[in-house]
């Protein structure tokens, strides 16, 4: 299983149209980072807001519905709800949540394990990503470049930036591999290779994508914004590329002036697996 650097060169090449500029923007009108930013607005404590965003992030998995409607259901559950016991309140929550139904009694212990570790009063405030990264990979027991770790400190990130903190994310933060990411490894061309078994590689398709990000420019999680909001576009229209744009462009994710290019990116990201009237 090896890393195609024809493909790592021309999805470099396609994504060098787009500034950072572009990027940061595109990032903004994530839905994740939209439902984020509101619970800012509700809470108006940064501080709390990162801590529930990590912990929201630590059980986002075997979700029973989309992630956008997940994280828009936690969004409007700790608008109405402010906690005054993180731990408790927290697990209320994961106990009443339609999206967390599947496998409900593995995220309470892993809440308890987040809690007894007391992550959810080390990471409060802690604008340090790169300790915060430290402490939430040791205080999980999960190697550091684990997709739950990882995605945790994107979501932080994300967090801080909604709210209106100015904070950094690790350089070396890679992308979180989950099934958009690897649906999209594969149908790219990046890897040869099964979904399922990219899914459990997860250093080869973080690998690949860093490679992307050093020729592009992109930071990975920033990158990692476009490639999953994208993603979940394609993948929900089979990958129908032009029926995926007008989806992006309707939710006024794009540009005017970025269509041709996004749509150049999404039919090099869909090039295996196109379907529809794309050509």
């Amino acid at each position: 299983m090896e890393v195609s650097e024809d493909r790592v060169a021309k999805l470099s090449e396609v994504l060098r149209e787009l500034s950072l500029s572009d990027v940061l923007a595109f990032e903004e009108r994530d839905p994740q980072f939209i439902v984020v930013k509101k619970l800012c607005t509700a809470l108006n404590d940064p501080g709390l807001v990162a801590v529930l965003v990590a912990m929201n992030s630590v059980v986002s998995y075997m979700l029973t519905g989309r992630g956008e409607r997940h994280w828009g259901y936690f969004s409007e559950y700790f608008s109405r709800n402010r906690p005054s016991d993180l731990c408790r309140d927290f697990k209320a929550y994961v106990m009443s949540s339609p999206y967390l139904a599947r496998g409900r009694g593995v995220k309470v212990n892993r809440i308890d394990r987040f809690c007894s570790a007391k992550l959810h009063d080390k990471l409060r405030g802690l604008t340090d990503l790169n300790e915060a990264w430290r402490l939430l990979a040791n205080g999980l027991h999960s190697p550091i470049n684990s997709k739950t770790v990882v995605f945790a400190i994107k979501m932080l990130y994300y967090a801080y930036r909604a709210c209106g903190v100015n904070v950094k994310p690790p350089e070396d933060l890679p992308v979180p591999v989950d099934y958009r990411i690897a649906t999209l490894t594969q149908c790219s061309g990046l890897i040869n290779a099964d979904v399922k078994v990219l899914m459990s590689r997860q250093g080869i398709v973080q690998e690949a994508w860093g490679r992307v990000t050093r020729l592009s420019g992109i930071p990975q999680v920033n990158l990692d914004a476009l490639l999953w909001v994208i993603g979940g576009a394609l993948i929900y229209s089979g990958f129908n590329v032009d029926a995926a744009l007008r989806k992006l462009i309707g939710d006024s994710l794009i540009p005017p002036s970025k269509v041709q290019v996004f749509r150049d990116l999404m039919m090099e990201l869909s090039r295996g697996c196109l379907r529809g009237d794309s050509n």
